[in-house]
């Protein structure tokens, strides 16, 4: 769809009305948040009328420029931010500078970061660690994921601190929590590393497979089983598919545990169940243990050795994550 005038009037564009006074009477101010545009009236319905003909006129002459124009609920202060992106692509970091100074005063977290991201790849500024983290740490406290992991890798890898791997992994679960692509990936590979503690190998998975499923090119590639898709077709095992979800993870354990476990053991190896979902489909989540971790077979010959088993046992309509 062309985005003309007709487009952007059609978008849902927040409006807020406040009642008031003026010296004849009750008088009613309708705001346009996105783009601070005002109507009154002592009307509210004619209140907003008044507002969508200044918000018609306002966006008509945005488009006329050649603007880049906000979508619903972004706020006034977002195309701020959109004009600091723009001057740093143009490499005009002193405006980029000046805008994101500003914005941050507005508490805006991406500023924030923005700013902290020029003081650590020293654009426009001198390189300045301890300014960066200073920004970033700052943008933390509104929960910003970018931020979050910039000071996880600061503290993973000592740039301008101390090495500290367990602040660094707090770090990145404050950005996984907001789905950070990268740190969703850094966090599984950290927690994987040492797979003694099954509850931080389970975290590290879910890490990992969140990665994978949106589309983290390397993610994908650690998780086997990842571009393997459950047979629709085939015949459903009713007597599995009836038993209660203890007795199913119970069988699974014993398929393991008779046919794949032995298989692996001789190699100094072995396999975990890290998890079983069955809604919407059934889904098991597993993570090799000993000389087996981090095997290239993970997506090869052991994964399809599983696959082929626990398809028996159950059906080949179900999802085998193994990493």
């Amino acid at each position: 769809m062309e985005r003309d005038i007709e487009y952007y009037m059609g978008l849902e564009y927040p409006v807020e009305v406040y009642p008031g006074e003026h010296e004849i009477g009750d008088a009613y101010l309708a705001i346009y948040t996105d783009f601070d545009i005002k109507g009154s009236s002592e009307d509210p319905e004619e209140a907003i009328e008044m507002a969508t003909m200044c918000l018609r006129r306002h966006i008509q002459r945005q488009l006329e420029l050649g603007k880049e124009l906000p979508r619903p609920g972004e706020g006034v202060r977002f195309m701020q931010h959109r004009e600091g992106l723009a001057a740093y692509r143009a490499k005009d970091y002193d405006k980029a500078i000046e805008i994101w100074t500003n914005e941050a005063r507005f508490k805006s977290d991406q500023a924030m970061t923005n700013l902290g991201l020029l003081y650590l790849k020293g654009e426009g500024v001198a390189k300045d660690y301890d300014k960066a983290k200073e920004w970033f740490e700052m943008a933390s406290e509104y929960g910003n994921d970018s931020a979050n992991y910039n000071l996880a890798l600061m503290y993973q890898t000592s740039i301008g601190v101390a090495e500290d791997i367990p602040l660094a992994i707090e770090y990145f679960r404050r950005a996984v929590a907001k789905d950070h692509q990268s740190a969703c990936f850094r966090l599984g590979l950290l927690l994987l590393k040492d797979r003694t503690d099954q509850d931080l190998v389970a975290e590290g998975f879910d890490a990992m497979l969140k990665a994978a499923k949106s589309g983290h090119p390397m993610a994908m590639a650690q998780m086997g089983g990842f571009d393997k898709l459950p047979d629709s077709d085939a015949k459903p095992n009713m007597l599995f598919r009836s038993k209660s979800r203890e007795a199913q993870i119970e069988t699974i354990e014993d398929a393991l545990e008779r046919y794949i476990r032995p298989i692996l053991i001789k190699d100094g190896g072995n396999v975990a169940l890290l998890g079983y979902v069955t809604e919407p489909q059934i889904e098991i989540r597993l993570a090799y243990q000993g000389n087996c971790a981090g095997c290239s077979l993970g997506a090869t010959n052991t994964y399809e050795m599983i696959r082929s088993t626990l398809s028996q046992v159950i059906d080949g309509n179900i999802r085998i994550y193994i990493i």
